[in-house]
């Protein structure tokens, strides 16, 4: 009988043993929605929201194991530096990231846009109590609240440049410049900082596309007609100045020749007569 019992206590022993490490691994799992041990995973910080009293605590926990009250619920936010893209690609997948539509005064042009940033850990609790729910899902939150943000600033930027030089490698930096500044204005002070934020291309909808596709090719056109005359300008040059050249050359020899033989010949009167040799004996004859 003593066996059996204490067979039972061990048994309810290893039970309550197991269920204890269940319970463990499930709360660990749960990440800081059920009492017990949470983790918080390194670059992050735990918000601890107190259910009982309906506020968030002051107190946060760094990056480790904790453990987390009955009447608890720990938010885990990201402090580490997090990238949004926004791309063309995502124009039929994630819509929120799709690239940045540009309405300028000519054409509409497209965007694609790489910003990061980063959450101040001190500023998680004011972030949480301005946006609640919201805030609690990081990737929710870029959604509905950051990336609409890039997309104003960006409009912002861009909306008032020339698209020509919106499309050069200096208007993209001034443009990405612009609203880098005007992310940083409007969110630091509530806890975003915004590091960096980069044009990573910029092209045009279709039909500006042809129409700007036409005009370099008129362009081009008239830029090889220009470099037709110029190099026929230079022929001509060529031979007005071989023609010269051989006009001095002619003008040398003849220089080289007595000015009488010059004047005969100018004149057409040098020449040469030839006549038999019985006519010269003739007049040989006929003069005696």
């Amino acid at each position: 009988m003593r066996k059996s019992k204490r067979l039972r206590v061990l048994g309810f022993l290893g039970l309550g043993i197991l269920g204890f490490v269940v319970f463990l691994m499930v709360s660990i799992s749960r990440g800081g929605h059920m009492a017990g041990p949470t983790y918080i995973a390194p670059g992050n910080v735990g918000l601890i929201i107190d259910n009982y009293r309906g506020e968030v605590e002051q107190r946060q926990m760094p990056a480790g194991l904790h453990w987390q009250g009955i009447w608890e619920t720990v938010i885990e936010v990201p402090t580490a530096q997090r990238t949004i893209s926004l791309d063309r690609k995502e124009q039929g997948g994630n819509g929120s990231r799709s690239a940045v539509l540009v309405n300028t005064a000519s054409n509409m042009l497209t965007a694609d846009v790489t910003a990061q940033y980063s959450i101040l850990g001190g500023k998680a609790s004011d972030l949480y109590g301005t946006y609640q729910d919201q805030f609690a899902e990081i990737d929710r939150f870029e959604n509905v609240h950051l990336v609409p943000a890039i997309k104003e600033a960006i409009n912002f930027a861009i909306g008032d440049l020339d698209t020509a030089d919106a499309m050069t490698a200096s208007g993209k930096e001034k443009a990405a410049l612009a609203a880098l500044k005007k992310l940083q204005t409007e969110w630091s002070p509530r806890g975003i900082e915004f590091h960096n934020l980069l044009l990573r291309g910029i092209d045009l909808d279709d039909e500006s596309k042809n129409l700007l596709n036409q005009t370099v090719q008129k362009l081009q056109e008239i830029d090889n007609a220009r470099l037709a005359l110029q190099q026929q300008k230079i022929d001509n040059q060529t031979v007005l100045q071989r023609a010269k050249s051989e006009a001095q050359i002619n003008r040398l020899q003849d220089a080289t020749l007595t000015d009488l033989y010059v004047q005969d010949k100018l004149l057409e009167r040098v020449g040469t007569i030839y006549l038999p040799s019985e006519e010269i004996l003739g007049m040989r004859g006929s003069s005696k």
